[in-house]
């Protein structure tokens, strides 16, 4: 009878330590086996992602700028540095050289655009876009990114908009203001003014777009007074040192002298609103360029 009784507590306790194992088990697949095939599987779309992107990138790469290796590294280790993804990484540096950057300074381009994209509250292929568009307009080289990177953020911190609102906008607007010698410094202020004042980015895109049109084109209202006045074209006024308030400070003192407005030196109502927007917050203007001029940094 003892022996019987010692056999079935020998039984129970099998039983019990059996149970006790099957659990540690389930404790490890579910705590410690699931998460690491789960971030394996991670590891392994992660990987193909960045092949299958840096594939793309490798087509329009220079390789007698970078080698295919030396680019493959500095992209990882950009990726190291920022924790973006190495895909993204590369689909950056495809944007870049696709819109005319050179292959040896992609990943340098790509490194400035995302510290854009952190500071501007937007996206790296906004960035990307942004930077190109602007460099590209005003013939800019890589090496001058950080400098407008500086300015547009400039420009974020002193008006009423972002740079992800920019970046849906500037590129509307840069052509223009690049083909009347009106810089980027000018153009900022322009932005910050108005926006500042109450006109959202989008519409400040399309009034500042709209006076720099008027301004610039022969024949117009605007250009004739300006040409009149100062023998000078509005395109040779600002290659020559003149401030786009001091250009539109001609316009004022004529509209004042005939006892008229400022919409009456300009043929649309939305290219009055900036020129008149500029010429009533002169101040916020020329702050505004003083403080882009000493952006760097």
């Amino acid at each position: 009878q003892a022996l019987g009784k010692k056999i079935q507590d020998n039984g129970e306790y099998i039983t019990n330590f059996g149970e006790k194992i099957t659990g540690v088990g389930k404790t490890l697949t579910t705590n410690v086996t699931t998460p690491i095939i789960a971030a394996g599987a991670a590891s392994v779309y992660a990987a193909t992602d960045f092949e299958s992107a840096f594939t793309k990138l490798s087509t329009i790469a220079d390789t007698s700028e970078v080698s295919v290796v030396d680019l493959k590294d500095s992209i990882i280790e950009l990726s190291n540095q920022t924790g973006v993804s190495a895909s993204d990484i590369a689909e950056a540096a495809y944007s870049a050289i696709s819109a005319g950057q050179d292959t040896a300074d992609a990943v340098t381009f790509v490194s400035e655009a995302n510290t854009l994209a952190k500071a501007g509250f937007t996206d790296m292929d906004t960035a990307v876009d942004t930077l190109t568009t602007t460099l590209n307009a005003y013939g800019m080289e890589t090496d001058q990114v950080s400098r407008v990177s500086d300015k547009l953020i400039t420009t974020q911190n002193l008006g009423k908009t972002t740079v992800n609102e920019l970046g849906s906008s500037l590129g509307k607007v840069i052509p223009t203001a690049a083909m009347f010698n009106v810089s980027l410094d000018e153009l900022s202020a322009a932005y910050v003014t108005t926006t500042k004042n109450g006109i959202a980015t989008a519409e400040s895109t399309t009034y500042i777009n709209s006076m720099l049109n008027e301004l610039g084109k022969s024949g117009s209202k605007s250009a004739d007074i300006l040409s009149e006045k100062t023998g000078k074209t509005f395109s040779e006024l600002m290659d020559s040192g003149y401030t786009l308030s001091e250009v539109l400070q001609i316009l004022q003192d004529e509209a004042d002298s005939s006892g008229k407005s400022m919409a009456d030196m300009f043929g649309s109502a939305e290219a009055a609103k900036a020129a008149a927007t500029i010429t009533q917050h002169t101040k916020d203007f020329t702050d505004a360029l003083d403080q882009l001029a000493d952006s760097e940094g």
